[in-house]
């Protein structure tokens, strides 16, 4: 940037960023011609306690939209020159996939456990979650692209990041729990109760960032977390969109600074 004919730091964030984008790819010269949008979905069982304001059902719904080009996300990248990869990585139904973005299929289980009454998923199924995650970005780094943004569909999974981010960074969960997609005052207040009853329950017996997840968090937790590490592993940068991917990234972090 210091040899190019304009004031320095002109372009503010933008030059920061492709600084960054230099260094996580090892080279000068940055090219993000070719960028992915890797969607991962999956159900959580915690949604039966009632701390969401939709039901499990539309996440399927959503996913399958996803794969027909439907959902506002598409559009998005559609203007964005983004190509759109739907991942079923844990959905509580067989998905159908239309041929516009045709449905990754990864399904570990048929959504993860209810982590009010046992841990949501095993350590076992929570590593290789994040191992899908890796390989994902291993296939798309084959296929040449080089940038990759981070998205989710899960009906639930704000309660899951909350469990895993109070978790990780002892924090109370009243500092790390919202209202999701729109919960009323009634419904923030159910959350809230469960997200701190399960970091009382399982934040004892948690030796590391895997026991996390696979005690309070998601398969598409798991998955993005695997996704961040293997941005790191392939050296393809990839964007943090929002609290849940946030949450998947510190997860990476915590599990390789």
């Amino acid at each position: 940037w210091a040899h190019v004919a304009k004031p320095l730091n002109s372009l503010g964030v933008l030059e920061d960023d492709v600084i960054k984008i230099a260094g996580i790819s090892r080279s000068s010269k940055v090219n993000i011609e070719k960028r992915a949008l890797l969607i991962l979905c999956s159900d959580n069982g915690i949604v039966e306690e009632g701390v969401t304001q939709t039901g499990q059902g539309v996440t399927a719904v959503v996913a399958e939209n996803m794969t027909n080009g439907n959902s506002s996300v598409c559009i998005m990248a559609d203007l964005a020159g983004a190509e759109v990869f739907p991942v079923d990585i844990g959905v509580s139904r067989d998905l159908k996939s239309g041929i516009r973005y045709p449905l990754i299929e990864r399904k570990i289980a048929y959504g993860t456990k209810n982590f009010r009454k046992e841990p949501a998923m095993t350590r076992a199924e929570a590593l290789g979650a994040i191992e899908i995650g890796i390989r994902l970005v291993e296939e798309l780094a084959g296929k040449g692209f080089s940038l990759i943004a981070t998205g989710e569909m899960g009906i639930g999974n704000t309660t899951t990041s909350s469990a895993v981010s109070s978790l990780l960074l002892s924090k109370r969960p009243e500092e790390l729990t919202g209202r999701g997609a729109g919960l009323n005052d009634e419904g923030l207040k159910k959350k809230l109760a469960v997200v701190n009853e399960a970091v009382k329950q399982y934040g004892p017996a948690c030796r590391d960032t895997v026991d996390v997840l696979a005690s309070v968090g998601g398969f598409d937790l798991a998955g993005l977390t695997g996704v961040f590490l293997g941005g790191a592993i392939f050296q393809i940068p990839v964007l943090v969109d929002g609290f849940i991917s946030a949450t998947a990234a510190l997860c990476a972090e915590k599990i390789y600074p």
